[in-house]
């Protein structure tokens, strides 16, 4: 016998579809697409991350395969 006959969904509480943070305490951050990106700082950056993968053998390991 399937359960899935007896499945009902609950109604919707309108209440619970607010947000439950207050606007007071939510960070207001605005995004500029506009904005240019030094392409020195973004190599430097993923050179970095890759180092620490390298340096990481738990968290990932390359092969020569």
């Amino acid at each position: 016998m399937s359960l899935l006959k007896f499945l009902q969904f609950q109604p919707i509480d309108p209440a619970s579809d607010q947000d439950e943070i207050s606007e007071d305490h939510k960070i207001h951050q605005e995004i500029k697409l506009d904005e240019q990106v030094d392409e020195q700082d973004l190599e430097k950056f993923w050179n970095e991350v890759e180092h620490d993968i390298h340096d990481d053998p738990e968290w990932f390991t390359f092969s020569d395969e």
